[in-house]
Formats: C-alpha cells, structure tokens, sequence
C-alpha cells in the first residue's frame, strides 16, 4: 500500500492479526503470564485475570493455553461472544468442551456427566483446564457460582479442574460484590495499561519488525498515542494505523500528534458516552461512571492522568456487540510438547440458530450433588 511505502515500511506494523515477529515481550505482560502459569501448574481452581479493552487479555490466554504441555494437561478454551451468558446455556458448552459427546439437558444429569469425565481425565493422570476468555459475559452472580461449583469438585483428595476467566473490569466487580464468589478465588491476575516508556518501546519494536524506524513516530506522537490510547496496546495499534494514514496524506515523513488527534476522532472513541448502571457494592454511581475500567488507583503517567481529568469519558468501555459463540476445543490428543492454537476447532453457532436457554432459576448447591454421587 501506498502509505507503508510513503513510511519505507515492507507490512503493516499495527495489524491486530501480526505474526510471530511482531510478537513483543511486554514486562507487564510477561509478569501477567508468569502468575497466570504458576496458579494452573501449581493446580488452583479458579485463576482470574481481569484487564481494560485492547491491554492484551486474549493474547495473554492464547499464550498460556498453548503453553500447557498435552501429556500433562486436557486444556480447552472457549471465547464468549455474547453479551450475557447463563448458567445452563455455560455448563452444555463446559461439558462439550471436556469431551462429553452428549450433554444431558437436566442440571443435575449434566453434573454428573462433567464430574464423570474430570475424573477420567485425572486417573488418566493429567490436569483438566479451562480457559474463558472475554468471561465478563459471565458477569452475573447465577452463572459464577455454577463455575466456583464446578471448580469445589474433588476426587480422591485432588481438585479436579482449574478454571481460567479472562474478562474486563465488569467480571472482578461482580464477583468483588458477593463475598461468597470473591472466596472462590485462588489467584487473581490484573493487567494494567502500559507506562508511557514501555509503550513508546512497543511502538518502536513493532515499526522496526515491519522494516521501519523508530523515528516514524517523534515523542510527541508517541506521548499522544500513549495516553489517547490509554496505555492498552490494542487501541494503540488502531491509532497508530490510523494516524500513519493521516501524515502519509499530508506527505509528512513523521506522524505528529496532531495525526494522533485525529485518528480518535475519526475513530469516534473521544464521542463515546459512558453507560448508566447501578453502582458496585461500596462504591457510588459517579465513581462508576468517571472510572468504569477502575483505573483510578492504577500507576499511570501523570500527563495520562491529567487528560483524563480534562475528559474522564475517556476512560469508557467500549465493548462491541457480538453475534456468534465459538469454542476453542482441545487439540488431539497423543501429540507431546507445547500446544499449537491455529489447531484449535472452532464452532460457530448463530444466535438466531442457537437454542434458547430454559429460564434461569436458582443454582443447586454442587457440594450436595457431589456427596450423593460418592454415595452412589
């Protein structure tokens, strides 16, 4: 394209959907990962990782999911792609996920099915592990505790499954408002934004993978994709495409931040209004609503906290609506070492194809069901 030769640059250096060579080794991301593979290893039952939009949440669980060695682990991962998800409709996609061909429609069959094939998978003499990610779609009080059930499971003294939800700042906070969901968790991982010299690295690094120089982007444009990206390198990438485009038409050999400037503008982020919603247990509605990510208390550069003084819509999360549910399945199994993802079977299911859920209803106690199946 035009504009990448006008830069001197051989591909996109911001494409979302890079390769390897893009690949950057974020400290904080490296540090995300270390705790997120130490809880699974060290066999805890519910890991969370919670972060902002674009801060690199699914790169993280793409990374520790092929990680975890096949002859040790039975991994899935599922990416929810729905706005809400219920208890039943998560408990036949967990089941799938494990291997069961047939999930029962009845709760309690559908227990005793899952519990069934966890405790194949450990005589067998491995680990089962789920990673959820985008799980702010489980928000909801109903469907967590199903989750915290299914991870009280055990079987000859040993828990039986490690659940990894990865999600947005709506996933801490419902399960921070119930005491008894906040117990269930064994480790808990957040991924702050980017310091500005780390991000003014990781620009760098991704311009000269793709044959560039660092020059293309001077400390001010740097400063400015920094903080109107909000340190999340996901929505740096989109402005930094963005704002190459608007130098490259007004033949500049560098962005500006005036470049910058515009690209959120015409990305619409600087237009987008902070939704309404009840306040968080011990919290206030403003509080909600100027720091819905809850990145008040985070170590942020203070020229970034100064532009979110000046506009504290900033700080919004945008989360797009999404159409379809897909299930990451485990690769075959028998292949020893790391996990390859591009593997992985994905399944598709239209919302308009895909069976309602029954009505929600109050969640059994698991401990209950487990006790009668021993005693079976």
């Amino acid at each position: 394209m035009d504009y990448l030769y006008h830069f001197q640059l051989s591909e996109d250096p911001f494409r979302t959907d890079a390769g390897d060579k893009f690949e950057v080794d974020l400290p904080s991301q490296q540090a995300a990962l270390a705790r997120a593979d130490r809880a699974v290893r060290g066999g805890k039952g519910l890991v969370v990782m919670v972060g902002g939009v674009g801060t690199g949440k699914s790169r993280i669980a793409r990374r520790l999911y092929e990680a975890l060695e096949e002859e040790l682990f039975e991994a899935g991962m599922m990416v929810v792609l729905r706005r809400a998800v219920g208890a039943d409709w998560l408990l036949v996609r967990i089941a799938r996920q494990l291997g069961v061909e047939e999930p029962r429609s009845e709760r309690e069959a559908l227990i005793a099915q899952i519990y069934e094939r966890l405790a194949i998978i450990h005589e067998d003499g491995r680990r089962a592990v789920l990673i959820v990610d985008d799980a702010h779609g489980l928000a909801n009080e109903e469907t967590l505790a199903e989750v915290c059930g299914l991870v009280k499971l055990e079987y000859e003294d040993r828990r039986l499954v490690t659940v990894v939800l990865v999600g947005a700042p709506p996933l801490a906070a419902t399960l921070a408002a119930d005491p008894l969901l906040a117990h269930h968790v064994d480790v808990r991982v957040q991924l702050d934004p980017l310091a500005r010299e780390e991000a003014s690295d990781y620009l760098a690094a991704r311009l000269e993978a793709a044959g560039g120089s660092a020059e293309i982007l001077p400390p001010g444009a740097s400063a400015a994709l920094h903080e109107l990206g909000e340190g999340a390198p996901g929505r740096m990438n989109a402005l930094a495409d963005n704002a190459l485009y608007e130098a490259w038409l007004a033949q500049r050999e560098q962005v500006t931040r005036s470049d910058v400037e515009q690209a959120h503008r015409d990305l619409g982020w600087d237009a987008v209004e902070t939704p309404k919603r009840s306040p968080r247990r011990g919290g206030s509605v403003q509080a909600e609503l100027t720091d819905p990510l809850g990145l008040a208390g985070a170590d942020l550069d203070p020229e970034l906290d100064a532009v979110f003084a000046a506009d504290e819509s900033r700080r919004a999360e945008v989360v797009p609506t999404r159409a379809m549910d897909f299930d990451a399945k485990p690769a075959a199994r028998g292949v020893t070492g790391r996990r390859d993802l591009a593997e992985a079977t994905y399944i598709g299911i239209e919302d308009g194809d895909a069976p309602e859920p029954p009505p929600k209803r109050a969640a059994d106690d698991v401990d209950d069901l487990f006790m009668e199946l021993l005693d079976d």
